[in-house]
Formats: C-alpha cells, sequence, structure tokens
C-alpha cells in the first residue's frame, strides 16, 4: 500500500517520476498522471473531474448532483485517503488532461484489483487515448503491484464499453441484477437480494482479464 501513498504523495516538482507513459505503435503518446493531495488545490482539475463525472452520469451506479466541492471531497475521502485506491489523469502529448482511469480494492496478498472510474472527458489528439491508457495502467500493475489478475464492473446497457473490453480480453464472469433505490437526492443501483421476486431494471457485468492478457497488448502496442 505504501506504493499508492507515494504516488499520491508526489509533489509537482517531481511528478514526472510517478507519471507512466502511454504508448501506441511504439510512441509515446500520453501520460497517466496521478492524481495528489496536491490536485485538491488545482481549481481546473477539480471542476474537469466534476464535469466528467456529471456528463458520464448514467453509467455509474450511483447517481447524484455533482458539484467541484463534493468531487473535491470525494478524491480527499475516498480516493487519496483510501490505501486500496488510486486515481490518474489520462493527459494528451499536450500534457492536457482529456480523461480519467483508475484502480481500487487492490489486495496485496492476493495480487488482484479492480480497474474503475475509465472516462474521457474530453476530445485530443488521439482520439482512443483511454484505450492505450488502460492497458498502460495494466502494465504498470502488473510491473509495479505485481497483479496477477484485474476485474471490472460495467452496466450491461454500455454495450460500446463492453465491446472495447472485449476486444482487449476482459472476459464475463457474472452477471448481477440490480434495483433501484433513491435515498433524496441519491439514486443507487443495488443488487437485488431475491431476484426471483423482485423486478429487476439493470444489471451489472463482472469482467475479468488476466496477467499474461495485459502483457500480450503491451507487446502489441509496442
Amino acid at each position: 500500500m505504501e506504493i499508492l501513498e507515494s504516488y499520491k504523495r508526489a509533489t509537482s516538482d517531481h511528478i514526472d517520476r510517478f507519471c507512466i507513459p502511454i504508448q501506441f505503435n511504439g510512441e509515446v503518446i500520453g501520460r497517466l498522471r496521478p492524481v495528489t493531495f496536491e490536485s485538491l488545490q488545482n481549481e481546473e482539475e477539480m471542476r474537469k473531474l466534476a464535469e466528467w463525472r456529471r456528463a458520464s452520469a448514467e453509467w455509474f451506479t450511483t447517481q447524484f448532483s455533482v458539484s467541484e466541492v463534493g468531487t473535491r471531497e470525494w478524491i480527499r475521502e475516498q480516493v487519496l485517503h483510501a490505501q486500496d485506491r488510486i486515481l490518474f489523469f489520462v493527459d494528451d502529448p499536450s500534457l492536457t488532461p482529456i480523461g480519467q482511469v483508475g484502480l481500487c480494492h487492490y489486495d496485496e496478498q492476493k495480487k488482484e484489483c479492480e480497474f474503475d472510474n475509465l472516462l474521457r472527458g474530453e476530445k485530443g489528439q488521439f482520439a482512443n487515448l483511454i484505450i492505450p491508457a488502460l492497458i498502460a495502467l495494466g502494465l504498470w500493475s502488473i510491473k509495479v503491484l505485481d497483479i496477477q489478475q484485474g476485474y471490472l464492473q460495467v452496466l450491461a446497457n454500455n454495450f460500446r464499453a463492453i465491446h472495447i473490453y472485449q476486444k482487449l480480453g476482459f472476459q464475463e464472469v457474472k452477471r448481477t441484477p440490480l434495483v433501484k433505490r433513491v435515498e433524496g437526492k441519491v439514486v443507487r443501483w443495488v443488487p437485488a437480494t431475491d431476484p426471483a421476486t423482485v423486478a429487476t431494471e439493470r444489471h451489472l457485468v463482472t469482467m475479468v482479464i488476466e496477467r499474461k492478457i495485459f502483457e500480450n497488448l503491451y507487446k502489441q502496442g509496442r
């Protein structure tokens, strides 16, 4: 867990050494830059994170009114103070953040993690930068965290995302029925306790990928 903490504590003076290059066909086309404690003071970056989350709200199992204040609080408490989680900005060749990708539920004993918060917030020089960004994160998780297996969760009606994950080598292993719960101004889609008796409206797909798949994807993209 100390490894993740060191990335999140990085300062702007030394951030380059904590960035992960994004490569395609042997060319560096961007980088993954960790969201750090210092990022909390960057108004523009907090604005971007809130804007991206707001625009992609329908693809999350928890939906609420997104604000910059709430986003900063989420970054501080749920990402930076979480020992098993890290979030990266996806920077294009001009070092402009155009999206985000992260991992959570890192299990040091099982050598597995969940890839999450994969969002393209803006169009950059490379239209599909988010895909090699995920490959770069996967390779980093192997080299630095010794991950043997990764997984992700995606709503079943997010057909475009599922198609991309399948092409990368992720395989569906579980489909969980979800029911809607409204808590004030927050809408949550939670696992149905008894799918046989409750009408389910959505499903959450769990997909896994093995270490060797990420290694092969990296070799193909070099």
